[in-house]
């Protein structure tokens, strides 16, 4: 959104800070914190997996159920401190992918793609574990850290990272990123694959946005209340080798706070950098000027206090998204003091 006015306008700094800016990083995104950490079981403060799993398996099935509460996850060394590793483990003739997830897994046939057998978020807490992380950002992208150590190098991994509504919202091994599903707001489904180095590496990918008929939006008014995180060790289910392992660190969800440009009374600024912040122009004496940008995220708004004599001429340009704001300022000065400057 552009705002560009012909008199000097004042911003009122604390109605841009209307946001605490909670919640547009995930709980413990940085894997510091630790519920547990016994070798094996050890599970990261807000994340889940099969140990808190809710088996629903009956008659003859239920002895499955003792092998599913076991955790396929240990805390090991990370990209910054400490990481959660996961890893795929064979039992009894079957191969289980390692999995932590920000919801509550649910067990409810033997058929491992069963549409019963779904990680869901559980924001009524009717299991007792607390699998709903809240979540209020709208990012643009997702970033996060992670090493491999495969039996086979050309396995690709998975994560997902849902945002929804107020709703009971499940993730199925078999669902994509185009699932019509009720409190739907946003996606990121990742594929990564190993690079077969043994070393950490940082992976990246965009978010997709929906409206209440599930067709793709490039800006979404509406805001999640949480995240249904997931990651496992391989894209499909069953997939992959005993021992394959996955470590993961510093999950960091990107809101772009750059310009796309500026423009002095209408025209192109030249020199524009989205990562400069500062500029210096020169005054043209008593002509007005009238600041004007965009900015590149399309859930960003951008305010500018426009240059006036009340300001010593300095444009202020804010750019706020869901989790802070950046500025850019423009200072207009006479001609020969630029040149007493260089």
């Amino acid at each position: 959104m552009n705002i560009a006015k012909n008199t000097c306008l004042s911003l009122i700094l604390l109605s841009l800070t209307y946001l605490a800016f909670a919640q547009t990083q995930m709980a413990n995104h940085d894997f510091e914190q630790w519920s547990t950490t016994t070798q094996d079981k050890a599970l990261p403060k807000y994340w889940h997996s099969y140990g808190d799993g809710d088996c629903k398996l009956k008659g003859i099935y239920s002895w499955g159920c003792s092998l599913t509460t076991k955790d396929h996850s240990n805390r090991v060394a990370g990209h910054r401190g400490y990481g959660c590793e996961i890893f795929t483990k064979t039992l009894s003739g079957h191969t289980v992918n390692g999995v932590i997830t920000t919801g509550q897994m649910q067990f409810a046939s033997a058929e491992t793609k069963s549409p019963d057998n779904y990680t869901y978020t559980d924001k009524d807490n009717k299991c007792g574990h607390h699998a709903a992380m809240a979540f209020t950002g709208r990012p643009d992208s997702v970033y996060f850290w992670c090493k491999f150590s495969m039996k086979a190098p050309s396995n690709v991994a998975k994560a997902v990272f849902l945002l929804h509504g107020d709703v009971r919202f499940k993730d199925h091994s078999t669902y994509t990123s185009a699932t019509a599903q009720k409190g739907k707001i946003g996606n990121a489904f990742c594929d990564f694959k190993d690079r077969n180095d043994g070393k950490w590496h940082k992976y990246k990918f965009k978010f997709t946005y929906y409206d209440e008929n599930n067709k793709v939006v490039s800006q979404s008014s509406r805001k999640p209340s949480y995240i249904l995180a997931t990651f496992s060790t391989n894209r499909i289910t069953g997939g992959g080798h005993n021992g394959d392992k996955l470590a993961i660190d510093d999950i960091e969800m990107i809101y772009n706070k750059r310009l796309s440009y500026i423009e002095i009374n209408g025209e192109r600024m030249e020199g524009f950098y989205p990562d400069i912040h500062e500029y210096i122009l020169a005054d043209e004496g008593d002509a007005l000027m009238i600041v004007s940008a965009a900015a590149q995220s399309p859930h960003a708004t951008v305010n500018i206090e426009q240059p006036c004599l009340m300001n010593n001429h300095v444009a202020r340009i804010i750019v706020t998204h869901d989790d802070g704001q950046s500025e850019y300022v423009i200072r207009f000065v006479q001609e020969e003091k630029i040149c007493q400057n260089n």
